[in-house]
């Protein structure tokens, strides 16, 4: 069922309460959840709720970064490595009032795969829900719709 965007909030199209992880997650807990779920993102909360950060495939990714053109992990140590090793803070969020617009532009202009959903409650975002692409895509019109302009 495609949902349409019409001036509409985040709140009508994210996913609510998304899977999360938190910063002593291990890696090898995190690859399992990213084998397990098709996500490229989890967020990262603390016992709270409060959104933290998030980890993306990319970051597990540049664990393996080669040097002299080669692949030189220890895995034995990289698998008693944290979620906060490696999660990246300094987020761009977007708040469930806000409209499908802003997140579309958030998405093309930083490239973002998806973005975290928070409600601020007390100066802390508080995680609600996770808007991906496929959410925002879903929530266009079709470009030869009746009343495309």
């Amino acid at each position: 069922m495609a949902r349409r965007s019409d001036g509409r909030t985040i709140r009508g199209i994210m996913t609510p309460n998304p899977l999360t992880v938190r910063s002593d997650t291990t890696i090898r807990r995190l690859r399992q959840l990213f084998d397990a779920n098709d996500f490229n993102m989890f967020p990262v909360v603390d016992e709270d709720g409060v959104l933290r950060g998030v980890v993306t495939k990319l970051d597990v990714l540049k664990m393996y970064r080669p040097w002299s053109g080669r692949i030189t992990v220890n895995l034995g140590s990289l698998w008693a490595e944290h979620v906060e090793d490696i999660m990246s803070r300094g987020l761009t969020s977007v708040t469930p009032e806000d409209s499908v617009t802003t997140a579309l532009t958030l998405m093309v202009n930083r490239r973002l795969r998806s973005i975290p959903v928070v409600q601020r409650q007390t100066r802390k975002p508080m995680l609600v829900g996770i808007v991906s692409r496929k959410d925002v895509l879903l929530s266009l019109p079709l470009v030869d719709s009746p009343g495309w302009a």
